[in-house]
């Protein structure tokens, strides 16, 4: 009955944010395992996911760093607000003071969740966007 239940789940497009391969590789798997179906766009840093984003990538979650080389992940949140994107952005970082939280909050992001990310905080997340 499980298993008839994920196959009822919509596919969700998720952009993933992250220039460092180890937090790729887990958010790789937690999003297979948490989702019925993601089909995950990559951006090595907040510049590429912004040219992503504006070359017409529609996605129901923004899941992004926020240090990153080139463009970090405050500034590619402002500029993807100010495409006028109204996606769900959920700002992640090692990180986690309450200061860190605010950042993300004031460049326009909706929530954000300390590093490492776990299947609690991915369900959570998705949850909260009614992604799951």
């Amino acid at each position: 009955m499980a298993g008839a239940a994920a196959k009822e789940r919509r596919v969700i497009r998720v952009l993933l944010v992250e220039d460092e391969e180890i937090h790729r590789v887990r958010a790789r798997a937690l999003l297979r395992d948490a989702a019925g179906g993601v089909e995950l766009g990559e951006a090595g840093n907040g510049a590429e996911a912004v040219r992503r984003v504006r070359e017409g990538g529609a996605y129901d979650l923004i899941l992004t760093d926020r240090q990153m080389p080139v463009m970090d992940g405050h500034e590619a949140t402002r500029q993807i607000r100010a495409l006028g994107v109204t996606t769900p952005i959920v700002g992640l970082s090692s990180d986690s003071l309450a200061a860190d939280a605010d950042a993300f909050i004031k460049a326009g992001a909706d929530d954000f969740t300390p590093k490492p990310l776990s299947k609690e905080k991915l369900n959570r997340i998705l949850a909260k966007f009614n992604l799951a």
